[in-house]
């Protein structure tokens, strides 16, 4: 089963490489290695969990965040799972935040301050159910996006040091 879930992921992922605007960047996009690293209670719950993230993830997320490419809406989001998993490092709590975040962002409380003055506080996504916006952020967690070439450059470019 657990082999079924890789797949799949892997797939959803493939096919949201993509989805993604294309006008975004003149390089082309790299495909996203995806591995679970983490499984909720049962096998057939992660399936269904992933499954369900994947498609939110490939329908609303990868429309502003690029899953390989520098971005020109939204930050990258190997950045912001990058940002989030240091600051959040337990899945649980990973989740809770990214789930609380993309319903209701708060200037007041950014991970990715220089994302905010490049792009702008994100904008809420109401219309996502807690259940969706949690599956969103299980799939993330639970997703090893590949750490595209430039991040090393960029991130110490940002920050000072490597990361």
């Amino acid at each position: 089963m657990h082999i079924w879930v890789v797949n799949l992921t892997m797939a959803l992922m493939l096919t949201a490489c993509g989805g993604a605007d294309s006008a975004v960047s003149d390089s082309k996009p790299k495909p996203v290695t995806t591995e679970a690293v983490a499984q909720p209670e049962s096998a057939n719950q992660a399936a269904g969990a992933n499954a369900l993230g994947a498609q939110i993830f490939q329908t609303q997320c990868l429309a502003c965040h690029s899953a390989e490419n520098v971005a020109e809406k939204a930050p990258p989001m190997f950045g912001v799972k990058d940002h989030v998993i240091k600051a959040y490092p337990e899945r649980d709590a990973f989740i809770q935040r990214v789930a609380t975040w993309v319903k209701a962002p708060n200037a007041n409380d950014v991970l990715m301050p220089g994302a905010v003055k490049k792009f702008g506080l994100m904008p809420a996504m109401p219309q996502l159910s807690d259940q969706d916006a949690q599956a969103v952020a299980a799939f993330l967690f639970d997703t090893n996006l590949s750490e595209p070439d430039w991040y090393k450059a960029h991130y110490q470019a940002e920050h000072g040091a490597k990361p």
